[in-house]
């Protein structure tokens, strides 16, 4: 019986001493992080390490679009209907406010599970100094509407963004109306009743309905009942949470065989899951591309870190551009 009490103390000792060790390797794991001159490459210095975002009375976020915008949904959903905020006409004149100093932070959609990734986005993102510092989904329902006394049978042309109409390619194949894309899908509310012509009409969110007094035609009109559009939270500063779980990256490669597949062979071999992979050509350079790679992984973990410090090696122009 004695025996068995010595060994439970020496067990609860080693247990002891393991959890010493391993805040010990947190601490420095973070330490290493925010030391830029320990930052696997260029493109990695000077992120630093927090417990949660700042915001409070004073922060400002940026949003496109206008009041009933999925955009305005997303910024809600993660920083709290409070937020003072204002609305811009463009996705680029969002990542303008957030570089200037207007905005703290800026949201812009990034990805729907229907439609694939929003086109110019990530170059936006990635040939401009901003971060992306968050995430946040939105369930996207979008719905028919026109002037109050429309019907569907008056219908001739339907406005939305470019990815809303993408979004309800069945439902709009078998009506031989006009497809028009605007900027937004609030924008497309607001252009139907500002105009007030019964034969036009908007897809966007039943908010965006009760918003501007229009009349819902045609109910969760999308192709996928789980369409749902991810949107990124855009800082100036380079920053990321602790709790953080994703990162996005940037590189470009040259036009030899092999190439991406030796970039990713470094997330491969340190286990890690790649979520997505984007690639865009690369402006006066032809057939070369840039490619956006979103993994899950933190730079507080050395497995990570050992797999962006090899795709920094052998890629071109690679840069951090989040983790969140």
């Amino acid at each position: 019986m004695e025996d068995l009490r010595t060994v439970e103390a020496q067990i609860a000792s080693l247990v002891k001493t393991r959890d010493k060790i391993l805040a010990g390797m947190a601490d420095e794991n973070k330490k290493l992080t925010n030391d830029s001159s320990l930052a696997v490459c260029d493109g990695m210095k000077n992120f630093t390490c927090v417990k949660k975002l700042e915001v409070d009375k004073d922060t400002v976020v940026c949003y496109q679009g206008v009041p009933g915008a999925y955009s305005q949904q997303a910024m809600f959903s993660f920083f709290g209907k409070e937020i003072q905020n204002i609305n811009v006409s463009d996705f680029g004149d969002v990542i303008e406010m957030v570089k200037n100093g207007k905005a703290d932070y800026g949201v812009l959609p990034i990805e729907n599970s229907s439609a694939g990734f929003v086109n110019g986005i990530y170059d936006m993102v990635g040939n401009n100094d901003v971060t992306i510092v968050g995430e946040e989904e939105v369930h996207v329902a979008h719905a028919l509407m026109g002037v109050p006394g429309s019907d569907l049978s008056r219908i001739k042309t339907v406005y939305s963004h470019t990815q809303g109409l993408l979004q309800c390619t069945n439902y709009l194949s078998r009506k031989p109306w006009k497809q028009c894309s605007v900027a937004n899908t609030a924008v497309a509310a607001v252009k139907v009743i500002e105009e007030g012509d019964k034969t036009q009409a908007a897809i966007a969110s039943e908010l965006a309905a009760e918003l501007y007094g229009l009349q819902i035609l045609a109910k969760d009109i999308v192709n996928n009942d789980n369409n749902t559009t991810r949107f990124i939270i855009l800082s100036k500063q380079k920053i990321f949470v602790e709790k953080a779980e994703n990162i996005s990256i940037r590189f470009s490669l040259p036009d030899e065989s092999g190439t991406l597949y030796n970039i990713l062979s470094h997330i491969n071999l340190n286990g890690i899951n790649m979520t997505s992979i984007e690639s865009r050509p690369l402006t006066g350079r032809k057939w070369e591309y840039a490619f956006f790679v979103t993994m899950e992984g933190s730079l507080l973990d050395s497995r990570t870190r050992h797999a962006l410090q090899g795709i920094c090696e052998d890629a071109m122009d690679f840069r951090l551009i989040g983790t969140y």
